[in-house]
Order: C-alpha cells, then structure tokens, then sequence
C-alpha cells in the first residue's frame, strides 16, 4: 500500500494538469475493471458492475499548486495559487514545474526581519536560478504550474508527504478495487478519479451529473486535532478512518452515515465520526445533483493540510479500503 501512495505522491498533478496521475492509475486498475475510460470534463471513470444500486466513490486527482504570472527583470517568479496554499508555510519550499525546472520560494524583505507579515500571495516569489527576464523566459512560461517538489517519508506507521490531499484517496480507491471479490458485490459502482477539485469540487459536479448515482461516496483527508494547541477537532491519527457527519460545504446524508457506521461496527473496523467547520469534499457536488444523492464522505486525519509536509496514519489508510470494500460487496 504504501508503494502505491509513494509512486502516486511522485506524479505531477496540479488542478488541470492530472495526467501523469490518470496514466498511473490507468496502469494500476488495467484488466480489474470492466471498464474504464475518460469522460469529457477529465474525470478517469473505473466502472465495477453490480447489479444494485448505482453507487459513485470518487477522489481527487489534483493537487494544490502555484502558477507563473509574471517574470520581473531579474529572473524572478511571481505566483498565483492554485486551491488553496497555506502561505505562512510557503518560505523555504521547493516548487517543481511541470517540465522540470525547480525553484525556491521567498518572500519580500524589505525590513530585513524574515518574518512574513503580509501573507498576500503578490508577495511571494521563485527563484529559479535565472539571471534575466530573457534566461527566466527560456525556462518557464507565463502559465507554467508548479507543486511542491515531491518527497516521501515513512516514520513507522506515519507518512510525510506533499499531495496526500487527495493522493492517498486515489490509493484507497485504487486497493479497493484491487480487494473487491467480484461475486459479492452488491452496487453498480462507478470509481471516479476527478479533476480540479481544489478550484471548485469541478470534477465531481459533472461526473456526478452524467452518472447520476443512487449514492454517493467521497474518498479525501481530514483536518487532524491531535497537534499541539490546535483548533479543537476531535479526529486522532491511528484512531481509524472517518465518516463524516458534516463540513463546511454539506453535512453527510444519515442513510450513507448510518450505513458505513454500520459496516464498521459489524467489521470490527475503527472509526471516527467527523464534524469540521470548515473545507468540503467531492460529496458537496454529488449531494445536489439533478434532483439530490445521497451523499456519504469517509476521510484520512490527515496533519498540516495543503502544505509540503502532510502527515498521515497507514492504519487508517488500511482500514479506510477495508471499510469501503465492506460496504460495496453484499
């Protein structure tokens, strides 16, 4: 499991540019599915027949990230965001571009005081190494993207990586199709691996739309509470995966929750039960879909979200496939 999260954290892929993930994951489910293909907005779509109930389980494929906007006279970057960027933590990061080409971040210092104090993203540039406009120009282009360069660590049970958010949704999704003994599956379920849902849940609202489920699923992470002085969530890493009862963008459908409780408490799967007040998943755009679907989200605690250190728990990843895959089958 945890090769598979490393090789997806490896792929380039901010909001519009998830190619590189989609031909991954192409790769991991060829011949475990009975059909998959790409539909018109972008989204990779891995259909597992069943006879029930139309059932849709999607993640995220893109990442957060920045954009080239502007090039000043000696060679430096000026960025915009992709999704939404912590910027207290953008000092020091190393961003790489989609062809390559690696850059630090900085920000303005003109009181020498290496502190940032204005976190507008107007005052944050790349240093690519460029000594001009003209040499920056032969390296990137205005519209270039860029993530935080990929790194992966495994501390025991715990992962340190850029892109968990939604990278390790994709590995739960990816495994549990793996997992799923084709006899005992009691939903005609629909994997979609969106695009762009870190600039409007875009991906979900129109794969939701062609689909139109029965149910609807949402693989993602979630903020943990269990770091010092923290704002108060009560969500543990090791504590096992969550069903969500309500985000800042939907609270969860009770049949969905009811039923994923269920599941785990017959499994003997860890749970944990999520309220958050803030950010929202693909189940926001399922959840209004023509005439509604009843929409359900199980979420990875996840530390430090939307920066290049998120933190995660292998346990809850393994525990997150067991429960979906229990659900899906009879």
């Amino acid at each position: 499991m945890e090769q598979l999260i490393e090789k997806l954290i490896n792929a380039f892929g901010p909001s519009s540019k998830e190619e590189a993930v989609k031909e991954l994951i192409k790769s991991e489910l060829e011949q475990k599915v009975d059909e998959i293909r790409e539909d018109k907005f972008g989204n990779l779509v891995a259909h597992v027949e069943g006879s029930g109930e139309k059932l849709l389980v999607a993640a995220h494929m893109d990442s957060i990230g920045v954009i080239v906007t502007d090039i000043d006279k000696n060679g430096f970057l000026r960025i915009g965001e992709i999704g939404g960027l912590r910027k207290s933590f953008l000092v020091g990061q190393r961003i790489l571009f989609e062809n390559g080409i690696e850059g630090f971040v900085y920000y303005e210092d003109k009181e020498s005081n290496w502190e940032v104090k204005d976190q507008k993203i107007e005052k944050f540039f790349v240093d690519i190494g460029a000594y001009s406009k003209a040499k920056a120009k032969e390296l990137v282009q205005i519209g270039t993207e860029g993530i935080y360069k990929p790194n992966f660590y495994k501390s025991d049970r715990r992962i340190i990586a850029p892109s968990l958010d939604d990278r390790i949704g994709c590995a739960v999704a990816i495994q549990t199709i793996k997992n799923l003994k084709k006899k005992k599956i009691k939903y005609n379920t629909y994997f979609v691996f969106t695009v762009q849902e870190e600039v409007g849940v875009k991906g979900s609202r129109t794969s939701s739309y062609e689909i139109y489920p029965d149910i609807g699923i949402s693989l993602d992470v979630t903020d943990a509470g269990d770091t010092p002085e923290t704002y108060p969530v009560s969500l543990n890493l090791g504590e096992g995966p969550t069903i969500k009862v309500m985000d800042g963008g939907m609270i969860s459908s009770k049949y969905v929750r009811d039923e994923l409780i269920k599941v785990a408490k017959k499994e003997n799967i860890p749970y944990q039960l999520e309220v958050i007040s803030k950010g929202t998943t693909d189940a926001y755009a399922m959840q209004t879909t023509k005439a509604g679907v009843l929409s359900g989200s199980i979420s990875i605690s996840t530390r430090y979200i939307h920066t290049g250190g998120e933190v995660a728990d292998l346990g809850d990843v393994e525990n997150a496939v067991n429960l979906l895959k229990n659900f899906i089958e009879k």
